[in-house]
């Protein structure tokens, strides 16, 4: 899979963010319209970010990492949440809260980016546990008790 260059200007690399992000915006038109539940339709919204992400590594620098400390980065992403979000409300009549949606959607963010920050083996996004689509299908139901 061909990889954008890295940006040394960071003018360039936040422009180059912001294409990353109406790209995905664009496909999570589609996907969320034609998904059978807000569920599904979130998770295919998140996974062609993670998707676009992944075949852009400054993006993805900019979204998972910079984003902890970058004022101008944080509100790049956080109005493409917003849009994200509109989008779901707008399309899926069976659409949670907003809140809920926010909030799934942050807990997403925050585990991808616990796993790019500590450099862990990426998720395997259809099968693997505590990742966004366990958090997504398992919405609602009460977690296990753990004993650790």
């Amino acid at each position: 899979m061909k990889q954008e260059a890295t940006h040394t200007n960071p003018d360039d690399a936040l422009v180059a963010y912001q294409r990353s992000l109406d790209r995905v915006f664009e496909n999570s038109r589609h996907l969320m319209a034609t998904a059978p539940t807000w569920q599904a339709s979130l998770y295919h919204s998140v996974r062609a970010c993670y998707t676009e992400m992944h075949t852009h590594p400054d993006a993805l620098h900019l979204h998972f990492v910079v984003t902890t400390h970058d004022p101008l980065v944080q509100r790049t992403r956080a109005r493409h949440r917003d849009r994200l979000l509109a989008l779901l409300q707008d399309t899926r009549q069976d659409a949670p809260t907003p809140l809920h949606a926010e909030l799934l959607l942050s807990m997403i963010h925050a585990t991808m980016r616990m796993q790019i920050a500590t450099r862990a083996n990426p998720p395997d996004l259809d099968t693997a546990e505590h990742t966004f689509a366990t958090l997504l299908f398992h919405y609602g139901a009460a977690p296990q008790h753990h004993s650790y």
